[in-house]
């Protein structure tokens, strides 16, 4: 045994002998010392040493002379100075415990995700606790400060970088060296780092110089080949911009800001649509300006405010930050269109307070009504989305129908053109489930796909749409989307929109347009054109007008479906009339008017033989799935009223009757009686009377 304890701890002083060498044999391969120090201005003021270093021919003095310079320069380069150290930050033990799980390999860490070598599973590990993003490197110097000592955080995060840079070189693995990832680690993790560690004794010269030589190849590859806008442009200009601020001296970092501040102006205006909203129509997604504000940030910090055009960007960002106003629901979250997990407006726009002192609409917002003042509208349209959001009010217990009648979007797009959202008395009940679970399952295709919407299906078949074609900044300038119409006065608000586009094969197939091998575009069809009409007739009746055209003289059915975020249901009205019926919460009634033909479904959590009544966000959680279907050869309608019921309320609806002119005559059970004009073609306007 104690031959073995010895054999076992030779071992292990040699392979730390091993991960500690200076020097890094393939990366001094990929970019050897010339290169890096060519790449360096070396009249930079306090880099006189290092130059004579260089013209000697002497690298390894060099090699130290740039380590001591950065080590005792000064100036403002990050948001922390690396000479004043802060150990009191609110998460900082938290983050010491998670770096001694590391070291001790337990918890998320264990031993399943380490070589033999001892360091760590780079290329099996891309995917764990989100590591290629490397957010985890600035929690780790969090737990370097707190402690004080090299143990265990400095240990952990050296021997990080250098098994990264030599099992993760450029090109190898797609996970690390996409360009969306590699600039999220040079604007966070990588950054944070350098600074947290730069005078760390662990923080060798030679890892030093690592350090910035893998720097060096990450931001040229964010330089070389981002993308032309979205989400991803911003996380790359974000990267590109803190890399040009952190190191000066570097000979390209000049370019480096001007290019990433120039792009991030631009794309302010190609990413983002003159009504505020993202190209890609998806608030989750929009909400990544932010990483142009970041940039903008950065540069007060640090006094480059006036540089590279970069004081454009906080003007730009009014709108999209007008954006969360215009479609906020009444529980102060955003409807959940296209890639979606839940985003909370009021959080987002306690961001913009400061930056806006004089949108009274913002500080209402972000306060909860304590400051400011609410907007000056209730319902409204953005124009070139094609979205919409019908009000009775600002307050919490408001009435809402969210519209999604817009283009597909750029990216992260969902088959659901024609979707609504309800909000009943402040509650979501009818729902968009959004989309968080982005593995290649069938309930993460579900959430993108038409079936998990409420809008319609032409025999069984979801739409199908391309992305990257509306709107597009190849199609530039943007102009407002042509097939939708709105209304909006004190009383009523109505709006109109039409899906004209093909429908994919029967049943279930991909959504994603993209997938590899996938069989998104086999078995298209141009069956049927959808027209929708919704009308708000304030403050608590929406009715929904669906009138579909057959393309031929077949005999097709249409399945209109309405998700409910309950799985209490009763049914009236022999059967057609679904109301939801929670206790303790504001619920819904969905009355269909136009009857004959007419056969209704409630499904609650059925998996086989279609997924039905689930809302799939990180988890599959029960809920309702109601469809109204109807077969036929000609023109075929639907017309439904939704009636939010305030807690205890009962059910609204009482007797519909029909004249022979096609008037439909409604009596609510709290007395008023409604007279809806349904539409007897796509071209009639859906209306109703006041109730009374």
């Amino acid at each position: 045994m104690k031959h073995a304890t010895r054999a076992f701890i030779i071992t292990q002083c040699l392979l730390a002998l091993c991960l500690c060498a200076p020097g890094d044999t393939a990366m001094d391969e990929r970019l050897p010392d010339s290169e890096l120090f060519d790449a360096l201005n070396l009249d930079f003021p306090g880099m006189q040493d290092v130059k004579a270093a260089v013209a000697a021919g002497d690298y390894p003095r060099a090699r130290t002379e740039l380590a001591r310079y950065y080590r005792s320069r000064k100036g403002d380069y990050w948001w922390l100075n690396p000479h004043e150290v802060d150990r009191s930050p609110k998460s900082g033990a938290q983050c010491l415990k998670m770096a001694q799980q590391i070291a001790d390999r337990t918890g998320a860490f264990d031993e399943s995700r380490w070589l033999a070598n001892g360091e760590l599973d780079w290329l099996n590990n891309s995917r764990h606790a989100n590591l290629a993003r490397m957010y985890l490197w600035q929690s780790l110097g969090v737990a370097y400060w707190h402690s004080g000592t090299e143990e265990p955080a400095a240990r952990v995060w050296v021997d990080m970088l250098r098994s990264w840079v030599k099992q993760c070189p450029p090109g190898s693995h797609t996970d690390y060296w996409n360009t969306m990832t590699t600039g999220i680690r040079m604007r966070s993790g990588w950054p944070y780092a350098f600074n947290y560690f730069l005078l760390s004794e662990t923080f060798t010269d030679d890892d030093l110089v690592l350090m910035l030589k893998s720097t060096l190849e990450q931001t040229r590859h964010l330089r070389a080949d981002h993308s032309a806008t979205s989400n991803w442009l911003t996380f790359e200009m974000a990267g590109l911009y803190s890399s040009g601020v952190l190191y000066p001296e570097l000979k390209e970092a000049a370019d480096w800001r001007q290019h990433a501040a120039s792009v991030a102006v631009a794309d302010m205006d190609q990413g983002y649509l003159p009504d505020g909203s993202s190209i890609e129509l998806c608030p989750g997604y929009h909400q990544f300006f932010s990483n142009y504000l970041l940039m903008y940030d950065l540069a007060l910090e640090v006094g480059r405010e006036s540089e590279d055009g970069i004081g454009e960007l906080l003007a730009k960002c009014e709108g999209p930050f007008s954006y969360y106003v215009k479609l906020m629901a009444p529980d102060r979250m955003m409807p959940a269109y296209n890639d979606n997990g839940p985003l909370d407006a009021k959080k987002q726009l306690q961001a913009a307070v400061k930056r806006f002192p004089d949108r009274q609409d913002f500080l209402w917002i972000a306060t909860d009504g304590a400051q400011g003042g609410p907007p000056q509208f209730t319902s409204c349209f953005l124009p070139y989305a094609g979205a919409a959001a019908m009000r009775s009010g600002w307050q919490r217990d408001a009435n809402y129908l969210g519209l999604d009648f817009g283009p597909v979007g750029y990216r992260h797009a969902h088959q659901d053109k024609l979707n609504v959202v309800l909000w009943a008395y402040g509650r979501q009940i009818l729902f968009d489930p959004g989309k968080m679970d982005y593995s290649d399952t069938p309930h993460g295709n579900y959430c993108t796909d038409t079936f998990s919407h409420n809008t319609a299906l032409v025999d069984n078949r979801p739409q199908r749409r391309r992305w990257y074609q509306h709107p597009s900044p190849k199609r530039m300038p943007y102009k407002p989307v042509e097939d939708v119409q709105w209304q909006s006065t004190d009383a009523q608000d109505w709006a109109a929109g039409v899906y004209d586009g093909p429908y994919g094969m029967p049943g279930p197939s991909d959504s994603y347009p993209y997938k590899k091998g996938g069989n998104f575009y086999e078995g298209w069809a141009a069956p049927a054109t959808h027209y929708r009409q919704a009308l708000f007739l304030k403050p608590d009746i929406f009715i929904i007008a669906d009138t579909l055209v057959p393309k031929d003289a077949e005999s097709h059915e249409y399945d209109v479906r309405w998700h409910l975020d309950s799985t209490a249901t009763i049914k009236g009205d022999g059967g057609h009339t679904v109301t939801t019926t929670d206790p303790e919460a504001a619920n819904l009634q969905i009355v269909p008017l136009l009857c004959e033909g007419l056969s209704v479904r409630a499904t609650v959590t059925q998996s086989e033989p279609e997924f039905l009544g689930w809302k799939v966000t990180k988890t599959n959680e029960p809920a309702t799935t109601v469809q109204h279907i109807k077969t036929g050869s000609d023109t075929v309608r639907f017309v439904t009223l939704l009636l939010p019921l305030r807690k205890g309320q009962a059910g609204m609806a009482a007797q519909a009757s029909h004249s022979d002119g096609g008037e439909v005559s409604v009596a609510l059970g709290d007395g008023r009686t409604i007279v809806i004009h349904p539409p007897a073609s796509p071209q009639d306007k859906l209306s109703a009377t006041p109730a009374r």
